[in-house]
This record gives structure tokens, C-alpha cells and sequence, in this order.
């Protein structure tokens, strides 16, 4: 594709919406199908790369979530259309909150998925093949800008990433052929009171961005896990009904400043037609809470828990709510007491589901196998991650990355979704335990250490390979 180091790139975008009345993905508080569709659900697919080389192919969805295996499947069929290595292949969710169930709980329990399941993958893969086959001359440039559609959900005033990276995308002779950006913040404007389909804050910024500049616009979800629309307060465990949204009009301005922040920004960019592009996985084992037990000391301590959580609500341990029961009857149990007491009892009853539940996701194991991927694409560095990293996550590796006078970006729900991933410092607070983040999180600690330590040795050691 042209001379040696000299930058490829195709791009394509495919609208994979299903029919109204499949279930919508993203809160527990739902209920009913969707009844119609407020904007369509897009796939978009990015090739680039260098010279001859292999290159890479970034595809995202309007999705909530995906399982890893969800992820690899896609991957590996868009490696068999493509020839790209699988390792060179990110799949990332925009993390809708209005978007279509894709199969990830039936896959977790062993039961057939829905028929409309296997349209929304067969599109991202249809879409990835385009982009590749559309492969051309290419320039590429890096770029920063700021929206703060975002807020701490846990702490008032905590911390918050504003940044939006932006990567300008055109073909030989200028003309836009994509954007990619990246930003920190949930899709959860809408609410669960909201039935109809949506790509929520982050479609409405991509296709705003893609009918004034052109070309496909696809978002990578930032290290986002603490950070809510700016339209919610503080989350709290002890006030039911939180996940109530805003409706339209605020997905329309919230996406609207994101988008006004990157079209503004875009046309400052300077573009270069050489640079490296490269990419490089590696898989970890890592513990699930409560760490490295033993199967029978970690049920002897589940057991012991859960008499202990019996007697504190003040009910027999034969009458301990099922799991599948949890989350809304020990709410009930507890709305009399003082909120303190209801909030740290709550998260006790939580935290003992985290840790009950955890082996449902390696298939009884106490310990599981995690890609951490980075993609050097010219003068930035993305580190994907199966999870939903917190803000100081994103931001530790946006400090590492900076030092080897790069700019980065976390990417969260990169390859597939393993629950939440905080960050030490997010567990210095005595009260973290009660926090979302922390209770919804599979593994234990170090696993965030080791994870970024990870990304850190694939990208020196993509560095070294290149000479840079």
C-alpha cells in the first residue's frame, strides 16, 4: 500500500438497529421491552496502518456490552476476513444504557441467546471487512480538546478527566475519511424509565461530528466507571430510584457540547502521512476476590458472611434472600433504619454477591485470564481493557504514557466487559466498600497494578521494536 511507512486507512459505518421490542441493556431497574427508536444503532470500523504491514482495525458499537468471549469471536472473524492478527483487532462499546441486549446474560447462565444477538455482531464484522477493503493512502494527526458533560457520581467535586483525544483521519489529498475520539463518561443521560433504542450522549456527538466533517465518527469509552452526565447527583445506595434519566433534549446538548468541543478542534490538526501503527496483547491470570484462597476457604467465608449479614437484618439464615433476590430485598429489609446503617448493610449484602457470584464468570475457577491490548498509533498510546476502569485508572496511564512524550488513553470495555476495575487510590476511603465501583469490581487487588504494569511493557516494548 504505497511506500514504506507510508500510512493506509478505510473506514466504514453500518446501522445495525433491531426491530423494536427486544430488551435494552445497561440497568436493573428497567422494566419492559423497547417500544421504538429514538436514533438508529451504528457499527463503525477504522483499518490503518503503515508500509506493508498488517496494521490494525479499531470497531466500535453503539453497545452497552459484550462478553470477552463475545468479543474474541467477533475478532476472530474479522481476522479470517481481514488477515489482521487478532491481537491487532479492538472491539469497543459506546456503553449505551438505551442500546439492545446482546446475549451476555444468556451467555453467562448457558441459555440460547435472542435471535436478534448474532445480527449485531454479523454487522460489526460486515463493517470491519468494509473498512479494510476500502484501505488508502492516508494522513493522520493527533489532537486534545475539553467538555465537561461529565461528574464524579461518588465524591462531590472528585476527580474528573475533561479531555477528549481526538485522532484526524484523511485521506491523500485532505479530504476527512474519519475521527476517532475518546471520552470519560457513562451513557446513561436516558434513564431506565426510557424504552426506546439510543446510542444515548455519545451517538448524538458521532453523528453530529460525521454530518459536519464526514466520514465515520467512532467513540472509545474512557476510563468512565465514576463518572455520570453531569444531569445526575451523587449515587448512593440507600436512595432507590436513581437511575432515573433526562430525556432527549439533554442527550441532544450534553452530545452536542462534546461534539462542538471536537469540531472546533479537529481543523487545528496537523496531519502527517507517516508514522507507526502498531499493536500488542498480553494475557494476565488474575485473582478474583477475595484473592488467592482456596475454593473451600472462600466458601467457608461466604458461609460465615452470610449468617453474620442473617443476623444483622434480623432474619433466619434459612430465609437469606436468593441471589437473584438480593438486590431488591435487602433494600426493603432495611428501609427503617437509620441510612448509614441501611447504606453499609446494603453493601455488605452486595459485596457478599460480588464474591458469591465471581466463579459464574470463569466457570467455577478462582482466577481468570485478562488481555490487556495497546494500540501506538503515531503519538498516542491506547491501552484497551475488558472493564470499566475509574477515573484515577485512566488517568495513571495517561501520566505513564505522557512520560514517554506521548498522549494516550484508556479505553474502557475494550475487548469485552469483566465488571468494574478501580483504582488503589479509589480504595484509600474507609467507606469505598460501599461504593459501586468497588462492589461490582471481579477481581482483587493488585489487579489494576498489574494490569497497567502490563500496558506499560507492551508499549516500551512496542517502542523499542520501532526504534522510538
Amino acid at each position: 500500500m504505497g511506500d514504506s511507512g507510508a500510512l493506509w486507512a478505510g473506514a466504514a459505518q453500518l446501522e445495525i438497529t433491531p426491530e423494536p421490542g427486544v430488551e435494552l441493556m445497561g440497568y436493573g431497574a428497567r422494566r419492559g421491552v423497547s417500544t421504538g427508536v429514538h436514533d438508529p444503532i451504528q457499527t463503525r470500523a477504522l483499518a490503518l496502518g503503515s508500509g506493508s504491514g498488517a496494521g490494525i482495525l479499531i470497531a466500535t458499537a453503539d453497545l452497552c456490552l459484550v462478553a470477552p468471549e463475545q468479543a474474541r469471536s467477533v475478532r476472530s472473524r474479522i481476522a479470517q476476513k481481514t488477515g489482521i492478527p487478532l491481537e491487532r483487532i479492538l472491539l469497543s462499546c459506546s456503553h449505551t444504557h438505551s442500546g439492545p441486549d446482546t446475549g451476555l446474560g444468556e451467555l453467562i447462565r448457558g441459555r440460547p441467546e435472542s435471535p436478534h444477538v448474532g445480527p449485531l455482531f454479523d454487522g460489526i464484522v460486515r463493517a470491519a471487512t468494509e473498512a479494510h477493503e476500502a484501505r488508502r493512502p492516508a494522513r493522520l494527526g493527533w489532537g486534545r480538546a475539553e467538555a465537561r458533560i461529565g461528574r464524579n457520581r461518588r465524591i462531590e467535586g472528585g476527580p474528573l478527566d475533561p479531555e477528549i483525544l481526538l485522532l484526524r483521519v484523511d485521506d491523500a489529498s485532505g479530504a476527512p475519511l474519519a475521527t476517532l475520539y475518546s471520552y470519560a463518561c457513562h451513557g446513561t443521560v436516558l434513564g431506565h424509565d426510557n424504552l426506546e433504542i439510543s446510542g444515548d450522549w455519545a451517538g448524538f456527538a458521532s453523528a453530529r461530528i460525521e454530518a459536519e466533517r464526514g466520514g465515520p465518527a467512532l467513540f472509545l469509552l474512557g476510563a468512565h466507571a465514576d463518572i455520570d452526565p453531569r444531569t445526575r447527583g451523587l449515587m448512593d445506595v440507600a436512595i432507590p430510584g436513581q437511575s432515573l434519566g433526562l430525556g432527549f433534549e439533554a442527550v441532544r446538548v450534553l452530545g452536542g457540547e462534546v461534539a462542538d468541543a471536537a469540531l472546533a478542534a479537529l481543523p487545528g490538526i496537523e496531519t502527517q502521512e507517516a508514522a507507526p501503527v502498531e499493536a500488542s496483547t498480553l494475557t494476565l491470570d488474575l485473582s478474583l476476590h477475595p484473592g488467592r484462597v482456596s475454593s473451600g476457604e472462600a466458601e467457608r467465608s461466604l458461609e460465615r458472611r452470610r449468617r453474620e449479614l442473617s443476623d444483622r437484618l434480623g432474619i433466619s439464615p434459612v430465609d437469606f434472600p436468593r441471589l437473584s433476590e438480593l438486590h431488591d430485598k435487602v433494600p426493603a429489609l432495611v428501609v427503617d433504619r437509620p441510612v448509614a446503617e441501611a447504606r453499609e448493610l446494603i453493601a455488605q449484602a452486595r459485596l457478599y454477591f460480588r464474591d458469591k457470584t465471581g466463579p459464574f464468570h470463569t466457570g467455577g475457577k478462582r482466577s481468570i485470564e485478562v488481555e490487556a491490548q495497546v494500540l501506538r498509533i503515531g503519538a498516542a498510546a491506547l491501552l484497551a481493557l475488558p472493564f470499566e476502569p475509574t477515573t484515577e485508572v485512566g488517568l495513571d496511564w495517561k501520566r505513564g504514557v505522557s512520560e514517554r512524550e506521548l498522549c494516550g488513553a484508556v479505553c474502557g470495555i475494550g475487548n469485552g466487559w469483566l465488571r468494574y476495575l478501580p483504582h488503589p487510590r479509589d480504595l484509600e476511603d474507609p467507606l469505598a466498600h460501599q461504593r459501586y465501583e468497588v462492589f461490582m469490581s471481579l477481581l482483587a487487588p493488585p489487579a489494576c497494578e498489574r494490569l497497567l504494569e502490563a500496558g506499560t511493557r507492551l508499549l516500551d516494548d512496542l517502542l523499542e521494536g520501532s526504534g522510538s
